[in-house]
């Protein structure tokens, strides 16, 4: 009898094959959903813009200007903060005469030497390119206008001579447009950041400074003040609760940092009012309630290079947190890798890796994330609100179910409303839904396309995709641990 032969399959074929048919009819998992409202009537701060600090001892002959390019034309930055000479201790008050001026062929000397030449050519190219600069003092003081410990600032018209005479010949000799000038760095620390300054000593100072200015005819510029690493309350009151000076103070400003760590923490930190709403809140609530308050060093101090997209990561957490807080202009410190005269050190804090043998420039995972923000939100946007419908106010556990405890949002609108950018962190271990709809905007942006671009480990701030608003909703699948912004600005 003949047997009939059945071949039987490889099993392991077999179960691949039963496998893929089984995956292929499930259902595709779907990530969740995260429901947010842009709610563009309820306004808060004008952005007043974002950029970087900046100094010019890497000019070289003009090939600076490649990084300067990069800054202005790919990142978006349109604030610079300019450090001529570093330390503010570039002209010898023992030069001046029985008057307490400098003499002319004293300033030309300095102010003709290579260093201010760079500066100079520096400040001339930026300008050129159309942003907005204001000339910075930092660092150290000559020891004679300091006190006993030589480091206190004691000679207030000592040290305005010197800062007003750096205006004096930018304006004057160097043609140099400006209108802003911030001549303090951080004089709650003092040496080497600054002179040393108790509260006492900043209103005579400042006055000092303007009586100088007001002589050389520099009426139209007006001052930053003080650009504390901490900033002080008994300090700014000294300047609030003074309304003389109202139209000669164009802003108030700050720094603030991390040092690589999460010590920031997470979720209740970035949603509760900080310190710096509170200062805001203060000057809204004083006769300076116009004025701004602006962020002129951000960033953090790691300088290991080991950790460059947590870097990256925790500056970008700061940024938002800060513009949430009420700042309208955020400045990256720094610009570039580069050599610093008041620690006289080697830093790598720069938004721009710096390649000392062949000083060539290239961007780095902070470069990219700030980009996120400075590229797309433009000087004039509102911040506006941004919340969650699906939000439970009455669930006891309703903080720590909030839906957006983990998805860090901040949004912005142009004057004329059709334009939008909403800039947000997932720091959900998994891909989320975002249901963006847009409330209040002009009924021009309903025909605009919206673009997503996305920075994480492997992104560099790259267009995910371009669609169209649909009904005033924006649908984006948001990978974990990612930087990423939604934007008609494009």
């Amino acid at each position: 009898m003949k047997r009939k032969i059945i071949k039987v399959p490889n099993v392991l074929t077999f179960c691949a094959s039963l496998l893929l048919i089984l995956v292929t009819e499930l259902p595709a998992e779907t990530p969740n959903v995260k429901n947010v409202v842009l709610n563009a009537d309820k306004q808060f701060q004008t952005i007043d813009g974002f950029g970087a600090n900046l100094n010019p001892d890497q000019w070289r002959g003009g090939n600076l200007k490649y990084a300067l390019d990069l800054l202005v034309d790919d990142l978006g930055c349109t604030l610079f903060r300019f450090d001529c000479f570093g330390q503010a201790d570039w002209l010898d008050p023992n030069k001046r005469d029985k008057d307490g001026h400098y003499p002319d062929d004293y300033l030309q000397q300095v102010y003709t030497s290579n260093v201010f030449k760079d500066a100079w050519e520096t400040y001339r190219y930026l300008q050129s390119k159309g942003v907005k600069l204001f000339l910075n003092v930092s660092g150290r003081i000559p020891s004679a206008l300091a006190g006993p410990d030589g480091k206190r600032l004691a000679d207030y018209d000592g040290y305005a001579e010197m800062v007003v005479s750096l205006l004096k010949w930018a304006r004057y000799r160097e043609n140099l447009y400006f209108t802003l000038f911030a001549p303090y760095n951080e004089t709650d620390l003092g040496f080497p950041e600054g002179p040393k300054m108790l509260t006492g000593d900043c209103l005579p100072t400042t006055r000092a400074i303007l009586k100088k200015m007001d002589q050389a005819g520099l009426q139209d510029v007006k001052l930053m003040v003080m650009d504390d690493s901490n900033m002080q309350v008994d300090t700014l009151n000294e300047f609030l609760k003074d309304s003389s000076l109202i139209n000669r103070i164009a802003c108030f400003a700050g720094h603030t940092y991390g040092d690589g760590l999460y010590e920031d923490g997470q979720a209740a930190w970035f949603l509760n009012p900080g310190k710096f709403k509170k200062i805001i809140e203060q000057i809204r609530k004083s006769p300076y309630q116009n004025h701004p308050f602006w962020m002129t060093e951000y960033g953090d101090l790691d300088q290991s290079e080991e950790i460059e997209f947590q870097i990256a990561w925790l500056s970008t957490r700061r940024l938002l947190k800060f513009l949430n807080d009420g700042t309208s202009a955020g400045l990256v410190w720094d610009a570039f890798d580069n050599f610093h005269k008041h620690d006289s050190s080697w830093s790598i804090y720069g938004l721009l890796k710096t390649d000392r043998q062949n000083w060539k420039y290239s961007p780095k995972p902070r470069f990219y994330s700030a980009k996120q923000v400075f590229k797309f939100v433009k000087p004039g946007f509102r911040r506006v609100e941004i919340l969650s419908p699906d939000q439970d106010p009455n669930d006891v556990y309703s903080y720590a179910r909030f839906p957006l405890r983990h998805i860090l949002l901040s949004a912005y609108v142009s004057a004329d409303r059709k334009d939008f950018t909403v800039v947000g962190m997932s720091t959900i271990e998994h891909d989320v839904t975002i249901n963006l709809t847009l409330k209040g905007l002009s009924p021009e942006a309903e025909n605009k396309s919206v673009s997503y671009y996305r920075t994480s480990r492997n992104e560099n701030c790259r267009k995910i995709e371009q669609t169209q608003l649909n009904n005033n909703v924006v649908i984006a699948l948001i990978k974990e641990e990612s930087i990423f912004t939604l934007t008609t600005v494009d």
